[in-house]
């Protein structure tokens, strides 16, 4: 597997890729996360810190596809996160999220235990989390977790570890819907990001991306 770029906007994080394995540090305090004028806590946050290491696919605004990988986040602080991660590229983006149109899913520390959540920013950030009856730390399962593109609209899927039937999360109408373009142009891949500590760890094994035909979905 190859052609991934790390986008590293602090500058302070790395990772290591080996075949569909990926490994992300993340530097500190770094996140993916915007939120609307007035928002509470928080009014008019725009973050695009955590490092993202990616595919750059050229699809039909008409494709269905599947990005798919198990999560193992060792954290125990507060928001961490190891998520897999996709993005609609737009030129025209503005510097506070103007336009932008991303969505993160995977396993996320909050209230001390671990959380199978999804972040869908367009522009502006919406939060969904399960809870996981995993312990966090270094010992924590892993857990499977599939994005769909069918059509304008995104299905995300999670099997805790042990199971076999995957469980719907989130379900995001319009989330993509078609453009006169031949082409768009989307980041596919993987983040790590820890908004309020110093360091924060995460891998994605079996990292896929297929395109989903009519008999498989």
């Amino acid at each position: 597997m190859s052609g991934f770029t790390f986008d590293d906007p602090t500058g302070t994080s790395s990772y290591s890729q080996s075949g569909s394995t990926i490994r992300i540090s993340s530097g500190p305090k770094t996140d993916y996360w915007t939120t609307a004028p007035g928002s509470v806590p928080e009014s008019s946050a725009h973050r695009a810190s955590a490092p993202v290491l990616y595919q750059l696919h050229k699809l039909s605004p008409t494709a269905n596809w599947r990005l798919k990988g198990t999560l193992h986040q060792p954290g125990t602080e507060r928001f961490q996160q190891a998520t897999l991660f996709l993005r609609r590229v737009n030129p025209n983006e503005g510097a506070n999220g103007e336009g932008q149109k991303w969505l993160k899913s995977g396993i996320e520390i909050e209230q001390g235990r671990q959380f199978i959540g999804v972040v869908v920013s367009d522009p502006f950030s919406d939060w969904n989390v399960a809870p996981l009856a995993n312990a966090p730390g270094k010992d924590a399962a892993k857990v499977d977790v599939e994005i769909e593109k069918v059509g304008p609209d995104v299905h995300v899927y999670y099997t805790p570890a042990g199971e076999k039937s995957r469980i719907l999360l989130r379900e995001k109408k319009g989330f993509a819907p078609p453009t006169d373009a031949e082409h768009e142009t989307w980041w596919l891949g993987a983040m790590v990001c820890g908004p309020l500590s110093e360091s924060t760890e995460g891998t994605v094994e079996n990292w896929t991306f297929e395109p989903i035909t009519d008999a498989q979905h």
